[in-house]
């Protein structure tokens, strides 16, 4: 029997249908027809590993499978015990000759070496911090997907009072002393707000300001940099403003 490549999957030493089928000088649908006709007799986890999905995308990225192809949509991995049940099934003489080999030599490990165990202490360590980037990454974006914090909304407020502030003509401006005006502007401010950030509940109402994503709150600041007052407000604006210099003079 030819030396076989080593294939290990999570620390557990296996073989490919490929292999088996080589190993035990047999074809591979052979091989694949056995388990298809004694399914019940094999059981995942302990007489084999099936890749799919995730798991089998990762495999074909890392193409460290002997046999794995990238078209493949499913993927079968045999552990020792898998492997007894397949020369079980062939129940020739080059099989159990074969069996024996793989069981004396293959599939008993040796002890690790203390490179081996550093690199699999590595690639934990890898695992890990990968993991640990998922969940900081998802932890982001549920963050800033919620309202926004009583600090945040505060200073929204404050820049929404002092552009209304500057865009009625300062605290001593008649249009800004006169309180139905200067309601109308921080309304209509408050309310394009709502309309350019979706700020509405699912019937369609509109809701407070504090409700604004997060992850708007800076696109918000601009927004009220770059108000500008509707036509007819400025009219207001202007006319109270005028007033108050006519009367002065």
């Amino acid at each position: 029997m030819n030396e076989l490549k080593v294939v290990e999957y999570k620390n557990v030493r296996v073989l490919t249908t490929q292999q088996i089928a080589e190993a035990y000088e047999t074809e591979y649908d052979v091989v694949n027809k056995n388990f298809n006709n004694n399914k019940e007799r094999y059981e995942e986890g302990k007489h084999f590993i099936c890749l799919k999905g995730d798991e089998l995308k990762q495999a074909k990225a890392k193409g460290k499978i002997y046999g794995l192809q990238q078209n493949a949509g499913k993927f079968y991995l045999w552990t020792e015990k898998g492997a007894f049940l397949h020369a079980k099934s062939l129940n020739t003489d080059k099989a159990w000759e074969v069996y024996d080999h793989l069981v004396d030599s293959y599939f008993a490990k040796k002890p690790l070496t203390q490179l081996e165990i550093l690199q699999q202490s590595v690639d934990i360590l890898n695992r890990h911090e990968a993991e640990i980037k998922q969940i900081d990454g998802r932890m982001d974006k549920l963050e800033f997907d919620i309202p926004l914090y009583g600090s945040e909304a505060d200073e929204l407020s404050g820049h929404v009072k002092r552009k209304g502030v500057k865009v009625l003509g300062g605290k001593q401006s008649e249009a800004y002393k006169d309180s139905e005006i200067r309601s109308k502007v921080y309304r209509d401010i408050y309310d394009q707000i709502r309309r350019e950030f979706g700020i509405f509940n699912e019937s369609g109402h509109a809701m407070t300001y504090k409700a604004l994503k997060r992850k708007y709150l800076a696109d918000a600041h601009e927004f009220i940099d770059c108000y500008e007052v509707p036509t007819y407000l400025l009219e207001l604006i202007n006319n109270a403003n005028a007033q108050a210099r006519l009367d002065i003079a």
